[in-house]
């Protein structure tokens, strides 16, 4: 089978979404299936350079054909002027390239069918839901726009809760696909004296006061932040690495003691994810799915967004060596279940359902 993965912006963005995008498509072509990629535009890369940019930056093994609605570099771009370009040129391009099926990450208004929407978070429509008349108008246009779909999947139970209370619409559950070959976990007696914080936009002055209370009280610990460059402090035992490559960030979560995650939403989590096939602990906020990380099983929650909580956890992971061997050992064995080429497989019997 033909199979389409879109995104409804930038494949050039690095983040969870098209991480997902990527080895989705990888897991499909090991299958012996036909994957392509289609995006409203990209940013940063040149678009003939865009399928062999995407393979190394997602730690590919096979060259994955990657088209793009707009043909030059985009920067910003309304949902208006995106939802008409995909409205008038979405399905004509699917058209031509002869795909059998289109999954769709979001969603957006298209002709083509048939067509299954994938649904990652909806925690700003949640917040906007309750706050704002001009955004009830959105999740009236989604309702409509879901309806036309073949079949939703949502990547979480959290997230198929929510959908079901917010759009009411019904979904599927199908979790995001791990590569798991790509991570190479070090031994405890290996590890450096690092605590990892991914996600500029995560909470990441939480982390960096829970590192300094722990170097105030004489660790000698570092905290490195990961994600899209923004403005953040200069302080000491604080190092940021904006936008490094995917290898790169997986050798430094590897050799880490712990990811700190104090994010205030998510949908699923993929550096829960990352840190658990790296066999790091995850200190993570009451905001990761439950389903993702049990408490005290494959990592620790904190039921709070407090520093003085966060650092009291990683204090306790630093000093108990028994504690910190059983949640390495129990992630590494929990996140086996995400498997690319097994959620690939569960993608495959949807669709073969579909069509």
């Amino acid at each position: 089978m033909k199979i389409a993965l879109t995104r409804r912006t930038y494949i050039t963005h690095i983040d969870g979404v098209n991480r997902f995008i990527a080895l989705l498509a990888e897991g499909f072509a090991k299958l012996s299936h036909e994957p392509i990629i289609v995006s409203w535009c990209h940013e940063g890369v040149e678009r003939n350079e865009l399928s062999k940019w995407f393979k190394e930056i997602h730690g590919l093994d096979v060259d994955i054909p990657l088209h793009t609605l707009r043909e030059g570099s985009c920067e910003g771009g309304s949902w208006p002027r995106i939802a008409w370009d995909w409205w008038i040129g979405g399905s004509r391009l699917l058209r031509r390239e002869n795909v059998d099926i289109a999954i769709i990450n979001g969603v957006i208004p298209l002709r083509f069918k048939p067509k299954i929407a994938v649904i990652h978070d909806i925690g700003l429509a949640t917040t906007y839901y309750k706050a704002l008349d001009s955004d009830k108008l959105w999740l009236l246009v989604a309702k409509r726009l879901y309806k036309g779909y073949d079949r939703v999947i949502c990547v979480s139970s959290k997230t198929m809760d929510e959908v079901k209370k917010v759009l009411n619409v019904d979904c599927s559950v199908i979790p995001i696909p791990v590569k798991l070959d790509l991570f190479k976990p070090a031994g405890h007696d290996e590890r450096e004296n690092v605590i990892v914080h991914i996600g500029t936009r995560k909470n990441p002055l939480i982390s960096i006061e829970a590192v300094r209370i722990l170097r105030r009280k004489g660790y000698s610990i570092k905290l490195v932040v990961v994600g899209p460059p923004t403005r953040l402090p200069e302080v000491e035992g604080v190092e940021y690495r904006y936008s490094i490559p995917e290898g790169e960030k997986l050798e430094l979560l590897c050799r880490a003691k712990a990811l700190i995650l104090p994010s205030s939403y998510e949908g699923f989590s993929y550096a829960t994810l990352e840190a658990m096939a790296c066999g790091t602990p995850a200190v993570v906020s009451s905001a990761i799915p439950e389903e993702v990380v049990i408490d005290e099983f494959n990592g620790i929650r904190v039921n709070s967004y407090d520093p003085e909580d966060y650092a009291n956890v990683l204090e306790r992971l630093l000093l108990d060596e028994g504690l910190w061997l059983k949640l390495s050992d129990e992630s590494l064995e929990f996140v086996k279940q995400f498997n690319y080429i097994e959620v690939a497989k569960k993608y495959i019997n949807i669709i073969r359902g579909v069509l």
